[in-house]
């Protein structure tokens, strides 16, 4: 086989070492120190590794180590103890609170009856006043349809003891707990029908016919109403 000339630029080609044939020596120097290199920086590798492997681990035990702390200091049964109320702490108790708040009730207080004396003064006072009421009717009935009638009229027409002097001094009589109160009452309304009963005497004697019926009936309410005061006033005095 002809040898072509070498050109320009053409690396020769290089052979393979006969077997046998020894390594240089500074090759295999360069290999050894780089083995040694790469073993020194796996073990510091694995060294590094290690040490931030505890560390993780210390910091993870301290990290659940904060919330047992957290959690045992949270619970329920320091709480309860907590809110437990002292010596010195009123008891809320339900019964406790129903007995505070309870509206103490007194039985209310009997009246005393009042004296029997008392009350048979009280009581001829009032009877007195309806017999000075039923005088007063008569001397109208006796002039009605006369000049006299004009001098009743102006009496009656204003009204029988207004200032209800008869009825204060039998209630002065009596006290609070003693005074029969319904009673009392009772005999004022009855006298007041009869004052008024006179009263419309007075308007209908006012009539040129008069009297006539209208004055008869007048006469009667007044008089019907007298005697059931002087009932009023006789159980007053019976008490």
């Amino acid at each position: 086989m002809s040898q072509q000339p070498q050109q320009p630029g053409w690396a020769t080609p290089q052979q393979d070492p006969e077997p046998g044939t020894p390594q240089p020596k500074k090759k295999r120097r360069i290999g050894k120190i780089l083995g040694i290199w790469c073993l020194s920086a796996l073990g510091l590798f694995i060294i590094l590794g290690a040490i931030g492997s505890g560390g993780g681990k210390k910091t993870s035990s301290a990290s659940d180590a904060k919330p047992s702390a957290t959690a045992s200091a949270s619970k329920p049964a320091k709480a309860v103890v907590a809110s437990k109320p002292g010596k010195n702490t009123p008891s809320s108790s339900p019964t406790k609170a129903v007995k505070t708040s309870a509206p103490a009730t007194a039985a209310p207080a009997a009246k005393k009856p009042a004296t029997a004396e008392a009350r048979k003064k009280a009581a001829a006072i009032l009877k007195k006043e309806d017999a000075d009421f039923r005088t007063f009717l008569a001397k109208g009935e006796s002039v009605v349809g006369t000049p006299d009638f004009t001098a009743w009229y102006q009496k009656a027409i204003v009204g029988l003891d207004m200032k209800q002097t008869a009825f204060s001094k039998a209630d002065a009589f009596f006290t609070a707990d003693n005074e029969p109160n319904d009673l009392i009452e009772a005999w004022r309304s009855d006298n007041g029908d009869a004052n008024a009963a006179i009263t419309q005497y007075s308007v209908d004697g006012l009539s040129p016919d008069a009297p006539n019926a209208a004055n008869r009936q007048d006469a009667k309410d007044a008089l019907g109403a007298l005697a059931k005061a002087d009932k009023d006033a006789d159980r007053i005095a019976n008490g």
